[in-house]
Parts: C-alpha cells; sequence; structure tokens
C-alpha cells in the first residue's frame, strides 16, 4: 500500500521549471561576443538629457580617444519618451528634449560613429513612470528597428507578475489553415499529468460542446506549473492548422475592484512554447476562446496545455523573453517592409538580480544585472562586487553578468578606489559602459578608462569571467585568457595599505587555470607595464586598491 506521503509527494512530481523547455541552448543573435563598451546617461545626468547634449557627449567620447578604445554603444536611460504614445499607439521621443525625433536623433548619432542603445521597461510604466512596453513588446521593438536602434536595456519597474492560476479546459478545436471545419478533441480525451484531474463544471458560452449550460467534462488542477494535459490529433498532412482552446475561469469574480487572470502555455510536439493571458472577467462563463497557429507533421501530434508559473522567477523570465522574440521577429519583419536591411539588437535584461537571472538569463538575452544600482561611493561598488564575483560560471561569450554602469570620474572615489573599480569591471568580464560627464573629467580619469591592457582583459575573446581564489587579508581573482596567459587580480578592500605575497605556484593547484599553470612567469604589471621574471608576486597594495598581473 503507498504511503500517504509518497501519494502527497506524486501530487507535486510534475513540476517542471519554464528554463527547461524553453530555448535551453543559449540565445544565439550573433552580438556581444566581447562585453558591450560605451556609455549611458543615467548614472550623471538622470532627467537632465536632450539631443545637444548627447551630441556634445559623443564628439566628446570620439576626440578623447574612447570611441577608438572600443566604447561604441551611446545609450540612453529613461527620460528620452514622450509622456504618451502617438495616435497609433506608438512610442515617441520627448518632443523637447529631441525635437527633430528620434530616427533623425540616431542617424546624427550614427554619423558621429557610434551606435545607438535605448531603454525601455518591462512593466506598465517605466521607473519614471514613462510609457513602457509590457504588452506592446512587438510593436515597440519594430519602432526600435525602424529608428536604427542596436541595443536595449529592458528595466523591471511596474512589472506585472503573471498568476499561477492555471487555465480550465472543456475541450480543444484543431482546423486545418484556410478550411472552416473544426476537429473538437474533448477534456476526457486527453492525457493528464500531476494535479490535472477531471471534474465537471457548466458549459456557458462554449459551443464546442452539445449540451449548452449544463455541466460538461472539464480539466482543472493545471496551476503553478504542477500539471499539464496532452491532446492527440492525427494530421492527414503536413501543414499549419489553428489551434483553438476552449477554456473557463477558476472562479467568479464579483467585482472589477479584483480583477482575475489566467496563465496558460501550449506546447506543440517538441517546439517553443506559445503563451496566452486574457484580461478581466467578472464571470467565469465569459471567456473568448484562445486560437494558435501551428506546425503539425503528418501524422500524430501532441499539444500539451498548462501553466508555465511555478514561481517569480517563471514569471519574469516569460515577459522577458516575449520581449527577445519580439526583437529578432522586428528587425526581420521590418527590414521586409521597408526593403532596407535593419540592425539587429542587443538585449539586456535589467531586472536587478530579483529573480537569479544568472540561471535562464543566455537563454533571453546578451547580459543580464546581478545586482541592484550602482551609485559612486565605494560601499556600492563593493557590494555589487561581491554579488557578481561568484557569479563566474555563468558568463560567456555573447552572455554577459552585469553588475551594472561604471562610476570610474563620479563622486568622491580616490584614484585608488576609481582604478580598482574599473579593474574588478574588466577582470570579470563586466559591460564597460561608462556614467560620468566625459565633457568635463580628470585626465587622471580618463587615463584610466583608456587602459589598453585592462579592456583587452576585459574584452578578451576566452569569454572566461574572472574567478576569485582567495579571500580575506586581500581578494585575489585570475581569469584564463585566450592566449594562454593568465590575469591575476589582487584586491585590498581595508583603510590602509597592505604588503602582498603570492607564491605562483598556487596556481597549479586551482583548476579554473591549472592548464596555464608554469613554474615560472614572465609578469607585466597592467598599470606600469614593468616586467619581470619570477615565481611569486610582491607589491604593497595601497588602501581601496588593486594591482593586476598578466603573466606568460
Amino acid at each position: 500500500m503507498t504511503c500517504p506521503a509518497c501519494k502527497i509527494k506524486s501530487k507535486f512530481m510534475y513540476k517542471q521549471n519554464v528554463t527547461d523547455i524553453y530555448r535551453t541552448e543559449p540565445m544565439d543573435n550573433g552580438l556581444l561576443l566581447a562585453p558591450p563598451m560605451g556609455w549611458n546617461s543615467w548614472n550623471y545626468f538622470k532627467h537632465n538629457i536632450n539631443e545637444k547634449m548627447f551630441i556634445e557627449m559623443a564628439k566628446a567620447i570620439r576626440e578623447k580617444g574612447l570611441l577608438d578604445a572600443g566604447y561604441s554603444f551611446l545609450n540612453l536611460d529613461d527620460y528620452w519618451e514622450d509622456d504618451k504614445r502617438d495616435p497609433d499607439g506608438k512610442l515617441q521621443a520627448d518632443p523637447v528634449r529631441f525635437p527633430n525625433g528620434m530616427q533623425s536623433f540616431v542617424q546624427k548619432i550614427n554619423e558621429i560613429g557610434f551606435k545607438v542603445g535605448i531603454y525601455s521597461s518591462n512593466g506598465t510604466m517605466t521607473c519614471q513612470g514613462l510609457p513602457a512596453s509590457l504588452g506592446k513588446e512587438y510593436m515597440d521593438a519594430c519602432q526600435f528597428a525602424r529608428w536604427g536602434i542596436e541595443y536595449l536595456k529592458y528595466d523591471y519597474c511596474y512589472h506585472k507578475m503573471s498568476t499561477r492560476r492555471g487555465p480550465q479546459i472543456f475541450c480543444i478545436g484543431v482546423t486545418e489553415k484556410g478550411s472552416d471545419e473544426e476537429t473538437i478533441i474533448g477534456a476526457e480525451k486527453a492525457l493528464l499529468e500531476g494535479t490535472a484531474k477531471l471534474a465537471k463544471r457548466i458549459n456557458n458560452y462554449h459551443g464546442c460542446m452539445p449540451e449548452h449550460n449544463k455541466k460538461s467534462p472539464v480539466i482543472v488542477g493545471l496551476d503553478a506549473n504542477k500539471g499539464s494535459a496532452t491532446f492527440l490529433y492525427q494530421a492527414e498532412k503536413e501543414g499549419e492548422y489553428y489551434v483553438t482552446v476552449h477554456h473557463r475561469y477558476p472562479v467568479r469574480v464579483i467585482s472589477d475592484l479584483i480583477p482575475f487572470e489566467i496563465m496558460g502555455g501550449m506546447i506543440v510536439n517538441d517546439g517553443e512554447p506559445m503563451f496566452f493571458e486574457p484580461g478581466k472577467t467578472r464571470r467565469p462563463c465569459h471567456v473568448p476562446p484562445v486560437r494558435f497557429l501551428v506546425k503539425f507533421k503528418k501524422g500524430n501530434n501532441t499539444i500539451r496545455i498548462f501553466n508555465p508559473i511555478g514561481n517569480r522567477a517563471d514569471s519574469a523570465m516569460i515577459n522577458y523573453l516575449t520581449m527577445s522574440n519580439a526583437l529578432i521577429a522586428a528587425v526581420q519583419n521590418v527590414s521586409a517592409e521597408t526593403g532596407v536591411q535593419k540592425k539587429p539588437i542587443a538585449f539586456s535584461v535589467c531586472e536587478w538580480g530579483r529573480n537569479k537571472p544568472w540561471e535562464w538569463g543566455s537563454g533571453v538575452a546578451n547580459l543580464w544585472r546581478t545586482t541592484g544600482d550602482i551609485s559612486w561611493t565605494w560601499k556600492s561598488i563593493m557590494r555589487l562586487y561581491e554579488i557578481n564575483v561568484k557569479l563566474y560560471a555563468y558568463a560567456s561569450s555573447g552572455h554577459w553578468n552585469d553588475p551594472d554602469m561604471l562610476e570610474v570620474g563620479n563622486g568622491d572615489l580616490t584614484l585608488d578606489e576609481n582604478r580598482a573599480h574599473f579593474s574588478l569591471w574588466c577582470m570579470m568580464a563586466a559591460p564597460l559602459l561608462l556614467g560620468n560627464d566625459v565633457t568635463t573629467m580628470k585626465q587622471e580619469h580618463l587615463d584610466i578608462i583608456l587602459n589598453k591592457n585592462l579592456i583587452a582583459i576585459d574584452q578578451d575573446t576566452l569569454g572566461k569571467q574572472a574567478k576569485r581564489i582567495q579571500t580575506g587579508k586581500f581578494d585575489v581573482l585570475v581569469r584564463p585568457l585566450s592566449d594562454g596567459s593568465i590575469a591575476l587580480l589582487v584586491l585590498n578592500k581595508k583603510n590602509k595599505s597592505q604588503k602582498f605575497s603570492f607564491d605562483l605556484s598556487e596556481l597549479s593547484k586551482e583548476e579554473y587555470v591549472a592548464s596555464l599553470a608554469k613554474e615560472e612567469y614572465t609578469v607585466r604589471n597592467e598599470w606600469t607595464e614593468e616586467t619581470t621574471t619570477g615565481k611569486t608576486l610582491e607589491a604593497n597594495v595601497p588602501a581601496h586598491g588593486v594591482m593586476v598581473w598578466k603573466l606568460f
């Protein structure tokens, strides 16, 4: 006899993460094979932006040699958009800040030599309360493509969580495209898994069942990604078919003040999931069917229906991948419509690390924020570093951990703190997106962000993020590089200078770089370019400072 505990356990064994059924391989749009480099308006300017300022900034970045060094993106953050969409529902630029419109602005920045990035949010509004893209992903992606945008930072403010409550299914209908003959497959014919089960409910307004307004078989228990219903359909030939899902709401809602939504997903054969999320309703009977255009193979086909939202991360990922898909489709479709090849758009997920995006980000985006917002203090920089440094295993070419933008040149950071901040970001293969006023920056700060040795480490084609192999009195980070060398950084987090000593033979014991280890190394200081040969490293490391060496 099965024990009660085993019954309970088996009831909930079905659950499958959305990340296991969608894009199990990294997204490949061919972009950002090295971390992006450029400039973003938010850290220093916030809402004080306009076309004139951006053009002056672009010229200053170019004149100071930063464009040639690789800082090629000029990214608008929040406040670029008007407070309302145009009469056709499309996003539009603020008419005061950008009087000539966004397309004209992008062309001017392109002529100076930069790619243009833009900002929106995976919510009902941006963080500053302006129009955002949730529910309008494809429309906005097309607008970005028409303008010539090449990078999208997609925030998380005013995000609307998708519900864990799933649909209740009376039946599905299958119709060959171009025909009006529908084959009905009732709930009782579905293969049920997990918590899914057959019940009887009133069938109001569902013409797929013959006994109108009487209790009919219905599939329940498709909640929270713990149950699924699989229908079988035998197609006489390969081709496109419409699958119509006839469903109902699980409960009656008596007030518009209590909106109730359901979340459904459908997978045909081994294809990618398609999602549907109807809006508000007041009565469980007033639910229109949901229809999908799918491709069937000749012979047996499976149609699996479930609710993909098992947790908050599932909700976030589904909405981010909706925009990811929209960006790819928009570039293709706008190119076809206009006859002008549009530029692919790199995708940056910015949900602040709330839902562990490093675990699913590579299937959705080119980079993902691992932290909250940075500020121009040493405490903030260290807080973000401590989060991001642990995630080295998730970074790869085209897919990067993002601990937020650079604060070099901002606030009261010491010169050593500025140098340490830049060095840590380069070792962690982080995006190098400047956040200061380049037009007025000091030469000593310019020298930091122009360091060609550190930039080369950040941009290394092997795509490995540094691993921390020692912490305590000092942090020691190592990073394998594509030329067979090792980058090694030591960080002094203390408020006073400390003497550092390290036996390089220890590297042969560290699996991350062991294959590159040697008995003796040529050692180059990546800041002074002084070169020595030896088996040990010794240096006085200043307070809140770093030393970075390349070991050949």
